[in-house]
C-alpha cells in the first residue's frame, strides 16, 4: 500500500490501524535520517576498539532505567534502589521547578497513534500554571532538531486522537555524570516557536510518507 496526503486529509484509515497494521514508532521513523553521522560514529568507535552496538545498547538501557525511575517517582513517590545520576538530575529539576509552580499531571507514558502514519509514547503531559505542556526526558549528551520533530509528532497525535492543543513543549536533558539539567523550551504563544513546531510537524509527516513508500518498495521487490 502506498500512502498519499489525500489519505491523511480524508482520515480514511480505521481506528484500529495501530493494532492491525503495527504502525512504526516515531523514533523508528526518525532513525531513517542522519544515518551518515551514525555510520561515522560507529567507525570511530571501531577504530578505538569499542563495540558500537554495545555502547548503543547500554545507552538505551540507561535511558529506559531513567524513564522508569521518573515514572515511578511521579506516580508513587518511589525512588530507585540503585543510584541513577540522571534521575538525581531530574530530582534537581523537580525541586527547582515543580515544587515552586502549580503543576498537575495530565498524562504519563501514554501511547498514541495517528491514522496511516505513526505511533509513539510521550513521556509527560503537564498543566503548568494553567497551560498545557508536552515534556520529553533525554539522557543523551546532545539535543538536536530531531527531538523537536518527535515532540511535533506527539503534538499531532494529541490533536488527532484527543482534540487537545498544547501551549508549549519542553525537552529536559538530564545529565548522566552529575546532578544537573538543561531545559529546552518551545513557547507556542511565540510566533517563531510556533512556526518552528509547525515546520517540524510538516517535516515529520513528509518523512513518514517517505518511510512508508520505501517500506512498501522493500517488501514488494520484484526480483
Amino acid at each position: 500500500m502506498i500512502f498519499n496526503s489525500e489519505d491523511i486529509k480524508l482520515g480514511s484509515f480505521p481506528d484500529n490501524w495501530y493494532e492491525e497494521y503495527k504502525l512504526p514508532r516515531v523514533t523508528k521513523i526518525l532513525s531513517f535520517i542522519d544515518s551518515e553521522g551514525l555510520i561515522d560514529w560507529a567507525n570511530r568507535m571501531g577504530r578505538c576498539g569499542k563495540d558500537n552496538k554495545e555502547i548503543l545498547k547500554n545507552a538505551g538501557d540507561y535511558g529506559t532505567k531513567t524513564h522508569t525511575a521518573i515514572e515511578k517517582f511521579l506516580k508513587y513517590q518511589e525512588e530507585p534502589v540503585d543510584r541513577i545520576i540522571a534521575f538525581d538530575s531530574f530530582k534537581k529539576w523537580y525541586n527547582d521547578v515543580w515544587t515552586k509552580n502549580n503543576i498537575t499531571i495530565l498524562g504519563q507514558e501514554e501511547t498514541l497513534f495517528a491514522k496511516g502514519l505513526f505511533a509513539g509514547t510521550y513521556d509527560l503531559l503537564l498543566n503548568i500554571n494553567g497551560k498545557v505542556y508536552l515534556m520529553d526526558f533525554k539522557t543523551s549528551n546532545h539535543v538536536g532538531y530531531k527531538y523537536c520533530m518527535q515532540l511535533a509528532a506527539y503534538r499531532y497525535m494529541l490533536r488527532e486522537r484527543k482534540n487537545l492543543e498544547i501551549d508549549g513543549a519542553i525537552v529536559l536533558q538530564v545529565d548522566k555524570n552529575k546532578p544537573k539539567y538543561t531545559e529546552y523550551f518551545l513557547d507556542l504563544s511565540k510566533e517563531s516557536d510556533r512556526l518552528y513546531m509547525e515546520d517540524c510537524e510538516r517535516a515529520m509527516i513528509m518523512l513518514t510518507m517517505l518511510y512508508h513508500e520505501v517500506y512498501w518498495l522493500k517488501n514488494n521487490f520484484p526480483f
